[in-house]
């Protein structure tokens, strides 16, 4: 079963980071329901990381 990665107060480069490490897990395949779940999770995750940067507001 994949690794679900949860939301919590990571930093924008170690966020960055756990989805380039997700993904190359899971090179040359598409991901599961499940894996695009967590991905999307981990998507939100850095977007909120980016916001708590000083004048971050994500792009």
């Amino acid at each position: 079963m994949p690794r679900s990665p949860q939301l919590d107060h990571r930093s924008l480069e170690e966020t960055n980071a756990a989805i380039r490490s997700f993904l190359a897990e899971r090179r040359d395949r598409v991901l599961t329901r499940t894996e695009r779940e967590a991905y999307e999770r981990l998507r939100s995750q850095w977007l909120a990381a980016q916001r708590r940067r000083p004048g971050g507001e994500a792009r």
